[in-house]
């Protein structure tokens, strides 16, 4: 095939529904493409608990929003402050390990997403668009997501997560305004390479049932 002026083409690849092809004779053009996408990885989801550098628990509240609160060794074992972490695999290799966090209620997966750059609520992982296989969420074809997070260990049991949409900004614990005892999930802007307390967060295993 070739271009009104005679210059080869080659097909290349499809992406986001459309055709692309390398003009072979242009030097600039012959890297490959590469299609951002993230994909569900095989590895079973961990279960664990999350919690605050004061020892809170996140909790998926009845009221459909995430807290951080107490809780008493019997009440640790309440399935809504049991969270799994679900591995992905990122076509790109220059960024961190992405991870999905979701809490189960009522028999229903509750993903914690990105609702802008700094709120963070509870959404059905059934409700998720724009991805193949039946909507199984195994392959996500975007180059950031409200769902993933790529988390970095910063010492033992201790990790930031970083959204793959907002770059920069971080799962991170504040005081609610009505209730300062209680502390609510957000998206904060930090440093990536500072140790900024609200941002750091606790990750202990613990068992599902």
């Amino acid at each position: 095939m070739a271009t009104s002026e005679d210059a080869p083409l080659e097909f290349a690849a499809t992406c986001e529904d459309s055709f692309y092809f390398l003009d072979t004779e242009c030097a600039s053009c012959t890297a490959p493409l590469v299609e951002d996408s993230f994909r569900k990885s095989n590895q079973s989801p961990k279960t664990v608990w999350i919690q605050s550098m004061d020892q809170k628990f996140l909790v998926l509240k009845t009221s459909e929003k995430f807290e951080f609160e107490n809780r008493t060794v019997d009440d640790q074992e309440q399935s809504d402050c049991k969270f799994g972490i679900q591995i992905y695999q990122d076509s790109r290799t220059d960024r961190g390990q992405p991870v999905m966090l979701y809490a189960c209620t009522n028999g229903q997966k509750m993903m914690v997403s990105c609702k802008n750059n700094k709120e963070v609520f509870p959404e059905p992982m059934v409700s998720m668009h724009r991805v193949v296989h039946d909507n199984s969420l195994e392959r996500i074809n975007e180059t950031g997501h409200k769902a993933l997070f790529q988390w970095n260990c910063i010492s033992t049991g201790k990790y930031k997560f970083e959204s793959t949409m907002y770059s920069g900004h971080f799962l991170a614990f504040e005081p609610s305004e009505d209730k300062p005892c209680l502390h609510k999930l957000i998206l904060r802007q930090a440093p990536k390479d500072e140790v900024d307390e609200p941002t750091v967060i606790g990750v202990k295993s613990c068992s599902l049932e």
